[in-house]
């Protein structure tokens, strides 16, 4: 086969690739989970329609020199409402060769004090070697009004995914908080890892009231 030919092959298929992964925008709804965000992970949402509240990227996605952040709240969040007020979902989306991802691999965000200050928490953190490694921690909020579950996943990229549920909402106590965690954090890690198993709207209706 000569150059030219492998050359239009490979355009093909590279555009193909990105063409079917999902690049977030305001202008978007979201259901479901997200497919292939960036050509890295797909990434669960809770039950319901979400819209982005909060984008901040930079660098191309194609390079993997690049960085993405994301807030979303429910689709009938409003210019008046406040988002203290309702359940929300956060993503980072770190390319392999982006510093950001350089930085992310240097800590652990699940020793912070947002986590340790909490009355109820889970923590866990496997480590699979220099930068590479799962973590998990989650808080119960006793003044804060939202119970907390974050999930990240570095290796090649990392992968950041934080849901805050509002306490009300939900049959979450301290007698079912590590349960409930554990629910949680194995759909978040299905939805990403690409594997079949529990899904997020399953867990999550199951602790709604």
């Amino acid at each position: 086969m000569n150059k030219f030919a492998t050359y239009i092959i490979l355009f093909f298929v590279t555009a193909t690739t990105f063409a079917s992964a999902t690049e977030l925008n305001e202008n978007s709804l979201y259901t479901g989970k997200i497919n292939k965000a960036y050509n890295q992970a797909d990434l669960p949402l809770l039950p319901g329609e979400w819209k982005i509240y909060d984008l901040e990227k930079s660098g191309s996605v194609a390079s993997g020199n690049f960085f993405v952040y994301a807030t979303l709240v429910p689709s009938s969040f409003g210019p008046s409402d406040n988002a203290f007020f309702n359940d929300g979902i956060s993503y980072a989306v770190l390319g392999s060769k982006s510093e950001e991802t350089d930085y992310r691999r240097s800590f652990y965000a699940c020793d912070a004090g947002w986590i340790t200050d909490a009355e109820t928490t889970t923590s866990n953190i496997d480590t699979r070697g220099s930068g590479n490694f799962e973590e998990t921690c989650s808080a119960k909020g006793e003044i804060n009004p939202f119970n907390q579950f974050f999930f990240t996943d570095c290796g090649e990229v990392c992968i950041e995914v934080n849901i805050a549920l509002m306490s009300e909402n939900y049959n979450i106590n301290e007698g079912n908080f590590e349960e409930a965690s554990n629910d949680i954090f194995n759909a978040i890690r299905n939805t990403v890892a690409g594997s079949s198993g529990a899904d997020m709207s399953g867990v999550i209706n199951k602790y709604k009231k």
